[in-house]
Order: C-alpha cells, then sequence, then structure tokens
C-alpha cells in the first residue's frame, strides 16, 4: 500500500481547496521523503534484543525491523543511521534523521522537544540486582543505583521514590550498558535500571542476576518524529497501523520475543496498536 502517494494527494487536494494541514508542506519532512525516495531512520545499535550489533557483525533486532517494515509501507527506501540513548532525540531535532525507531519511552519531558507516534511497544521499568540481595524495588531506597545516560529511567526513579517517601538514591550514569553490568556484578552499584526487556536480555543465562517484580515506570514506546510537523506524524502512524492490520507486527514480534528457535527472552505482547477507522 502506497501511503506515500496516497497522503501527497489529498494535501494537493486540500492545498488546491484553501485548506490547512497542520505544519507547512514546504517544511514537512513528508516532502523531503517523497522527493528523495528514501527515509532516514535512527535506531540503536547498542540494546538488545531491540537493536544491536550481533556476534556475525550483523545489525539486527526488533526496532531494525520494524523500521525497515514501515519504510516498505511508506514506499521509501530505508537509510539506517545510528543513534544512542542522546542523539536519538537531538537527530531529530537537526533533522539529521526523519524519525527514531529507538526503544524511546514517550514521555512528557520528551515531548516537549519532539512528537510521538501511537505506542507501538509496551513494557515496564524495574531493577536487575545480585541475586539475593533484594526482593523488592522498594528496598533500593537510599542505595547507589545505575541508569543509563539520558533514560527516562532517572526521573523516573527519582519521582518514585519521593512519592513513597523513601530516602533518595544516588544515581551512576552510564554510557555503555554492559559497563553498568560489570559495576553491578562488581557491587559498584546495588541495581541497574532500564527497560524489563533489554534487562532480561542482558542478564540471559546469568543465575547470579535476577529481575526485581513490578516497576515504577511503564513503557509505551513511540517514534520519535519532528516536532510540530502533523503530516509526517500521520503518515508515520498510518504505516505503523498498516504493520499492524497487515500481521507483519506479529510476525516481527513472535521472532524476537516468542518464537522458540529465535528469541533471546520471552516476553507476551503487553498491549493493542491504536488503529484508526
Amino acid at each position: 500500500m502506497k501511503l506515500l502517494y496516497a497522503i501527497v494527494v489529498a494535501s494537493l487536494f486540500l492545498a488546491a481547496c484553501g485548506g490547512s494541514g497542520g505544519a507547512d508542506s514546504a517544511s514537512s519532512a513528508l516532502d523531503r521523503v517523497e522527493e528523495d525516495g528514501t527515509v532516514r531512520i535512527g535506531v540503536r545499535n547498542d540494546n538488545p534484543p531491540m537493536s544491536f550489533i550481533d556476534d556475525q557483525g550483523e545489525w539486527v533486532g526488533f526496532d531494525l525491523e520494524l523500521a525497515q517494515a514501515v519504510a516498505d509501507e511508506l514506499g521509501a527506501d530505508l537509510e539506517l543511521v545510528a543513534v544512542d540513548g542522546t542523539t536519538r532525540i537531538s537527530f531529530i531535532e537537526s533533522g539529521q534523521v526523519d524519525m527514531s525507531v529507538a526503544s524511546m519511552n514517550h514521555t512528557r519531558s520528551r515531548d516537549e522537544a519532539i512528537d510521538f507516534s501511537i505506542t507501538y511497544f509496551w513494557d515496564n521499568q524495574s531493577f536487575l540486582v545480585r541475586t539475593g540481595t533484594y526482593s523488592s524495588i522498594d528496598d533500593l531506597f537510599g542505595q547507589k543505583v545505575g541508569a543509563n545516560a539520558g533514560s527516562s529511567v532517572i526521573d523516573s526513579w527519582n519521582g518514585y521514590v519521593a512519592d513513597n517517601g523513601g530516602a533518595a538514591s544516588e544515581i551512576v550514569e552510564f554510557d555503555d550498558k554492559l559497563a553498568a553490568m560489570q559495576a553491578l556484578r562488581d557491587g559498584a552499584i546495588e541495581g541497574y535500571s532500564e527497560d524489563n526487556i533489554t534487562l532480561l536480555a542482558l542478564a540471559a543465562g546469568d543465575s547470579e542476576l535476577t529481575l526485581l517484580p513490578g516497576g515504577h515506570n511503564p513503557v509505551q514506546f513511540g517514534i520519535g518524529v519532528p516536532e510540530n510537523d502533523s503530516e509526517w506524524r500521520d503518515q508515520v502512524n498510518l504505516a505503523l497501523q498498516e504493520v499492524w492490520k497487515s500481521g507483519e507486527y506479529q510476525r516481527i514480534y513472535d521472532k524476537w520475543f516468542v518464537a522458540e528457535d529465535s528469541r533471546i527472552i520471552d516476553l507476551p505482547l503487553g498491549g493493542a496498536m491504536e488503529i484508526w477507522g
């Protein structure tokens, strides 16, 4: 389905009728993608199993395959751009990418800088700890804990602690997940908080580490898009919905999180995508 063509035709029709579609069409990412036939999508390569470099040196993962499916639905060639926990937003702001499919939780603070698509992934954020040390995330009040630099974990954990009357934690920020994992194993931090899916993948097969139950921050991943570009945001949303309706989303999800022959972890689907009538 060539959604890109359909949206362009609709936009021209509105313009001819004197209508307005939100962001000025001359400044929309939609125009650049339609002209070049290429969509630049920021994807992480350091966040297994969402998107990472595997043992064969290949860039793989759920987010990467979803980015390809969205590009296909748009009728555009995919140009992958590597981003990380900080550049996934700044590259959108600077125009280096048209969108970021980068395991990004839709938060109010991030929404001040960029816009987001409808939710495409559902999870929570808890803590990995050394097995036998803690049984609840509340046990980590006042302890030194780790988080990724730029992660929504930081504000969420501080807010959760304050809301529950706990002692503030010292949060050590890491640019490298493996460094955070090593700090946890060495006892330099008492817990490491990230999206549960990432924590389970990082700790897979390690009986010395345990994921604490529950969580302090429900996760709703959205695709990041430029601020105030409603034409492009609508285009991305429609493409996502078509990927879901066609069954391609479920196929990709099962491959990474359910299918017995290829899963890294077992994570049942936690939600349903918003579909417009």
